[in-house]
């Protein structure tokens, strides 16, 4: 056997090596034989951890979910030191939920509590990675082997495997978490022992209601979603009947009936907590630990998959299995029963009856100014559910109408704009900002209209940001010609979008039929005119350039001298109209400053001269064009392109 091993598995030969080490480097024990400095705590450390393996080897894998669950919690160690030290809990909050959780309440309580939900996540992967525990039953039947493979594969599920699924297909994650369920209920109720024929009957039947529900949201809603939520309430008493079924049969541990039990009870926080705490609820500590507790149902699985692999003559822990009279209590049963319903029942009476599902709503939403303030939180509701205000609903149509509230409120506490898309998207809705801001106007008035005040502030600002750039733009730019005017004419810094290029045309001009075409010009290398269009390529891109229009009753001189490339082409006018076009708002190209109109004759043929050259970059001036085009338009019949000057 390997040094090592043996070390490990005899903590007392490992205590002796120490003791030897110590003596070989100099150091002396102490009274009662202990050495001085760390060594009393070196030896502490290695019982525990030897003590742990040895614990861990009485299951199958325990070995390996000790090393994950120490991976996790150093892991979580790591973040919690850089939660306490930066203030920063994304990386706890990852570790804690898998998602960057967002919360309404702030103080010192949340790490702790985030660190805590940590310390319950280790505990659910150390249950479900260990396995069953050692020794194993051999030969078990059929139905106990596909049964225990159906309940790993809810568990895997519930972990990671129907969020995979889910990226892939809604439907399909849909339909096969239903199917593994059905499955799963069909044999778990065929395995129990103890328990009469008409108790699994009942057990079965709830449990494939409770199958049934969830399968109809593909073909029903509206009032029938209160039917399936009544039908969905045979899920919850088709547990109660396995968990009774669990402590009559002998093979399941208190400990894991107790956890079922738990994980039974827990989800029903949440709709009380909905009562309770409305406007706070998903956001908070809450509502992190109920979300949290949804682990015990991962456990509950994964441990009765476990103990079905226990030995015959092994019994189970903490269970006394009760003689089977084929009555029993009839106590769970009620409970599975009533007690769901009343907590439904209050829910549904809290509901308000003026929703966006009717057309009463959508006549009688008027603006905030008209709204009584006691119709203002039905008013947003309409508003939140309605499709004629949104294009889509802005909340899911199956969310209560308290949790539409609750998030309401939420989204009112949050002063960022895209924060609060942030939440919203959450919240498994979507809406602009302007909607969003229209509908929380009727539950915070005050909030919205501050936002509105620094959009209005903001947006004032880019347009002096905008006017400040145009201006200095077209105050670098300067007539090529300026001792020759023409009858109409114009010079302003023009703005090149992505791949460059303009074009000079009739705008309104409803004529179909060919037009100057970008591409055809870059393949002509400069270009390319047809019917009441032209356009023409850049030397550069996404950045101003300069660009002088003239237009004149008869040709002007040629004029070559200084321009890198001229070409004279035909272009027509139907409406009376050539123009440049104008820099749009929120735009990406056009002229910086109105240009004329070059059609000064009004409807006809005309011929358009393009002059352009290019200058050097300027590294003193980075700023500065390094682009001028010049455009000279005057009456004339032809059609024929003249290249005065190519390239050079």
């Amino acid at each position: 056997m390997p040094r090592f091993s043996r070390i490990v598995q005899d903590p007392a030969m490992a205590v002796q090596m120490l003791h030897v080490q110590r003596l070989a480097d100099g150091r002396r024990p102490g009274p009662g034989g202990r050495m001085y400095g760390r060594l009393g705590h070196t030896t502490k450390i290695i019982r525990i951890v030897t003590r742990i393996w040895a614990a861990a080897g009485r299951y199958r894998f325990g070995r390996v979910a000790a090393a994950v669950v120490a991976l996790y919690l150093s892991a979580v160690a790591v973040a919690a030191v850089l939660a306490a030290v930066s203030g920063d809990l994304l990386a706890l909050s990852v570790a804690a939920t898998a998602t960057t959780w967002a919360f309404s309440a702030q103080g010192d309580w949340v790490g702790p509590l985030l660190t805590g939900v940590c310390g319950l996540n280790a505990w659910m992967l150390w249950q479900v990675l260990r396995g069953p525990a050692l020794p194993r039953a051999e030969g078990l039947p059929r139905s106990v082997v596909w049964l225990r493979r159906l309940l790993y594969a809810g568990v895997a599920g519930d972990l990671v495997l129907w969020e995979l699924v889910e990226a892939l297909s809604d439907t399909v994650e849909d339909v096969a978490s239903l199917v593994v369920w059905a499955a799963t209920v069909i044999l778990l109720v065929r395995v129990l022992s103890g328990v009469s024929a008409l108790f699994r009957a009942i057990t079965l039947a709830l449990g494939l209601i409770g199958v049934l529900a969830p399968a109809l949201l593909f073909f029903l809603d509206g009032s029938g979603l209160q039917v399936i939520s009544l039908l969905g309430l045979a899920n919850f008493g088709c547990t109660v009947m396995i968990l009774v079924g669990q402590r009559r049969d002998g093979r399941w541990s208190s400990a894991t009936i107790n956890i079922g039990r738990a994980a039974l009870i827990a989800p029903l926080a949440f709709p009380v907590l909905s009562l309770v705490r409305s406007e706070q609820l998903l956001f908070d500590g809450p509502g992190l630990v109920v979300n949290a507790l949804g682990v015990l149902y991962t456990v509950w699985l994964a441990r009765t998959a476990h103990e079905l692999a226990r030995p015959a003559d092994m019994p189970a822990a903490g269970t006394a299995a009760r003689p089977s009279t084929g009555r029993g209590s009839r106590l769970p049963v009620a409970v599975a029963l009533v007690l769901p319903l009343v907590v439904v029942g209050a829910e549904e009476g809290a509901r308000f009856t003026f929703t966006g599902t009717g057309e009463a709503c959508r006549e009688e939403v008027r603006a905030y100014a008209d709204t009584r303030p006691e119709d203002r939180r039905r008013a947003f509701l309409c508003r939140a559910r309605d499709h004629a205000f949104t294009g889509t609903p802005m909340f899911p149509e199956d969310l209560p109408d308290q949790l539409v509230l609750a998030y309401g409120k939420e989204l009112c506490a949050v002063p960022d704009v895209e924060e609060r898309q942030v939440l919203l998207r959450r919240a498994g809705g979507s809406a602009s900002a302007g909607e969003l801001g229209d509908a929380l106007e009727f539950l915070c008035p005050a909030v919205v209209a501050r936002q509105r005040a620094d959009e209005a502030r903001g947006q004032k600002e880019l347009e002096r940001e905008l006017a400040a750039w145009q201006a200095q733009a077209n105050a670098r730019c300067a007539d090529p010609w300026p001792k020759l005017r023409g009858r109409r004419q114009g010079t302003a810094a023009y703005s090149l979008f992505e791949g460059g290029g303009y074009e000079v045309f009739d705008d309104r001009d409803s004529t179909e039929g060919a037009g100057g075409d970008i591409f055809k010009a870059i393949d002509d290398g400069f270009i390319d005119a047809a019917g009441s269009s032209a356009a023409i390529t850049t030397y550069g891109e996404n950045e101003p350039m300069c660009l002088t229009v003239k237009a004149f009753g008869a040709a002007p001189p040629l004029r070559l001298e200084g321009w890198d490339q001229v070409v004279e082409v035909g272009v027509v006018s139907r409406s009376g109209r050539l123009v440049v076009p104008p820099y749009p708002e929120g735009g990406d190209s056009g002229a910086l400053r109105p240009l004329p109109n070059l059609a000064v004759d009004g409807p006809g043929r005309y011929r358009m001269r393009v002059y352009a050259r290019a200058f050097e970059w300027d590294e003193d001036d980075p700023d500065a064009p390094t682009e001028e085009h010049l455009i000279v338009v005057y009456p004339g019949r032809s059609t024929k392109k003249i290249v005065h000057r190519p390239w050079r």
